[in-house]
This record gives structure tokens, sequence and C-alpha cells, in this order.
């Protein structure tokens, strides 16, 4: 009884249990199979007991990855033998492990909503399993800000369609989680610095993040949303860039309802600032207005949003605050200006009036006026070079 594969101390292993395990080998090893042979195989897997179907499903386990493994899998899973969470949390361990994961995720769709589903609903081994699913996630998203054409991702087209509603959520949020990391910055200045170049790269280059918009977050904008809006105020945040190009892709297809809550998530950030009189905040409240606005492919298009937004939000604050916030405000854009890196946004904020004026409004419009020359005059250097 030992010399059966897989066999460890039961005493109800029929002899059809050894035979069952050697076509398996053979299965593992014929990359496509026809249905018949499919339905003959899967017929003798019914004969097994509960026993022997947990014995089959450690030795598959501990088999290496042949041409068909990932075939036989989805047939163990069907059955109920074996699915491939717990395929994959039996092999976390394994040299094989990324690999089993990266095709789950080129071609192997229906293994890969088992993992999500579990992710979902498994309290046991839901953050184990997240964890793994994210370093894949993560390996695949670092290959593909390298080189944009290494996959299709078919798969994003796949999970939408199959996983129920609250699966789906949990997914979206590992992909944000995700792509969020994918960048770090030390300083927000160098968001300011570099905020055109990252959107346009994310609109030109990094289309795989507007591919997740489309297709992955298209029924979730808002959860998506709100996950970014949570994530991105947490207490020395740096991943920048993805932040700014997720508020764009999003933005950029938003239903009428996104919009609403953008809107409404921006107005809130302003009085929340004038709250606390936090500059973080302060900053990060232009710099996502200004992802949120850019909605179009074209540069004056964007900027026009943004002066919209910025007229209604900013110019006439005092409709929205007293006069003590408002003033605190006022200290805020004075602080922004050393922040500010690029001349056109700089610009909006010199043109567009604050009501009702006064000394300080007119102090901080020349500080702004001042701060475009220098700006101007540093691209003239550059320019010389």
């Amino acid at each position: 009884m030992n010399d059966f594969p897989g066999c460890i101390k039961f005493t109800n292993i029929s002899t059809s249990y050894a035979f069952v395990c050697r076509i398996l080998e053979k299965q593992c090893g014929i990359q496509q199979q026809s249905a018949t042979f499919d339905f003959q195989f899967e017929e003798l897997l019914k004969i097994l007991n509960a026993q022997e179907k947990f014995l089959l499903s450690r030795y598959f386990s501990q088999m290496p990855t042949n041409v068909g493994s990932y075939r036989v899998l989805l047939q163990l899973q069907n059955l109920q033998i074996l699915t491939a969470s717990e395929y994959i949390l039996r092999r976390e361990h394994s040299d094989q492990l990324l690999v089993d994961l990266v095709i789950f995720l080129e071609s192997e769709f229906d293994l890969l909503e088992d993992l999500f589903m579990t992710a979902a609903y498994n309290a046991t081994c839901r953050l184990k399993l997240t964890a793994i699913l994210e370093s894949a996630l993560g390996h695949l998203y670092a290959g593909l800000v390298s080189n944009p054409k290494i996959s299709e991702l078919a798969y994003v087209d796949f999970l939408p369609k199959s996983l129920p509603d609250d699966a789906l959520a949990v997914c979206i949020n590992m992909h944000l989680n995700t792509v969020l990391q994918l960048h770090q910055v030390e300083e927000i200045n160098e968001a300011f610095a570099n905020f055109s170049a990252w959107i346009n790269e994310g609109v030109d280059e990094l289309t795989f993040v507007k591919h997740l918009s489309e297709k992955l977050f298209a029924s979730h904008q808002q959860d998506a949303l709100q996950f970014i809006f949570k994530y991105s105020n947490q207490e020395n945040f740096v991943d920048w860039k993805f932040y700014l190009i997720l508020v764009q892709s999003i933005a950029s297809i938003a239903k009428s309802e996104t919009q609403a809550y953008i809107k409404k998530y921006l107005k809130g950030r302003v009085l929340h600032t004038a709250n606390t009189g936090c500059l973080k905040s302060f900053l990060h409240l232009l710099l996502t207005a200004r992802a949120a606005s850019a909605t179009t492919m074209d540069i004056q298009s964007n900027l026009d949003n943004y002066a919209k937004w910025y007229k209604q939000n900013i110019g006439e604050m005092t409709y929205l605050m007293t006069t003590e916030k408002f003033h605190l405000m006022l200290g805020l854009l004075e602080q922004s200006l050393f922040y500010e890196k690029e001349l056109a946004y700089l610009e909006v904020h010199a043109s567009i009036a604050i009501s009702p004026g006064g000394r300080l409004v007119q102090a901080f419009k020349t500080k702004c006026r001042s701060q475009v020359s220098f700006l101007k005059s540093e691209a003239k250097r550059q320019s010389a070079k």
C-alpha cells in the first residue's frame, strides 16, 4: 500500500488509486487532449473515494509542472478535488509559484477566477492569498512599465464578467494597491515638477492603466476613487505618480455620477484644508484637481477645466468659509508658490481673481506674478543651454 503515489496511512485506498495516479501523470504530459479522453479521465476520477481524492490532490500539488498541468488542474477543480487556490497555497514557497501565477494571468482565467473568489470570501486564507496575488500582479505591472507590450491583459476583460460585485471590488482594490506602488518619490515637489510628464506618459505609454480603468474599474469608478483618495491621505505618502495617473484615467471616462462624486470630493477637500490649515493637504488638493481636470487629449481644454475648477473653488471660496479660514487659505496659496514648477498652471492662479480682493489678495497676486516671471526666465535659461 505504501508504494502508491502520494500515499499516507489510509486504510480505505482502492486498487484503482495507483492506476489513476499513473493516468494523471500521463495527462499532465499532454498539452491538449480530445474531449473524449478528457471525459474518460474525469470518469476515472469520479470513482475515487473522498480519501483517495484528497491524496490525489496532494500528489498533484507535489508534481513538477508539465505542459498539461493547468488543463488537469481545471478538471480537478471542476470535480471539486483541488481548487486553484488550494494548489497555489500548497506551492507557496515553490520556485514555480510566480510562473504559475503569470500563466494564470495570461491564459488560465477560470483558475484565476477561483483565486480572486477565494481571496474575497475565504477569511482563513484571505491575507495570504491576497499577498501572493499582489506580488504576482506587481511583477506583471512592473514589467509593463518597462515594456507596455509584454501583455495584452486579456484577463481584465474576463474578470468583470465572471466575478460577483463584492468579489470584483476586492479584485479592484488589489489592482489599485499594486499599481499605486509601482513608483515612489521622496518629496511632493517632485509631483509638481513632473505632473504633466507623468500624465502624458500615462496617456501615451503606460496604457495599461487606461485599460484597467476602462475594463476592470468601469462598474466601480466611485469605489476605485474612494480607495485611492483614502490611500493617498496616509502619512508620508510617496506613490504620487500612479495616484495622479489613476485619477486622470478614471476621470477621463467618468460617468456623470462619478463626475459629481469627484466634484463633491474636491469641494470637501477645500473645506477640510481650510479647517486644518495643512499645507500638504492643500498641495494634495491642487494636484488632484489637476489630474481630475485632465480629461481630454487637448492640453488647452484641460487647462480650461482646471481654471474653471480653480475659479469656483478658490476664486470664490469666501462663499464657503469664514474670513479667518479665507485668510488661512491665502497663506497656503502663498506657500504653495514654492512648489509650483509648471508655468501653465501657475498662470491660471495669476490670472483668476479671488473674491473679494483686498490687500492680502493683492499681495498673493504680486508674489504669484513674480513666480511666473521666475519660471519664464528659468525656461529661457534652460532652452539657451
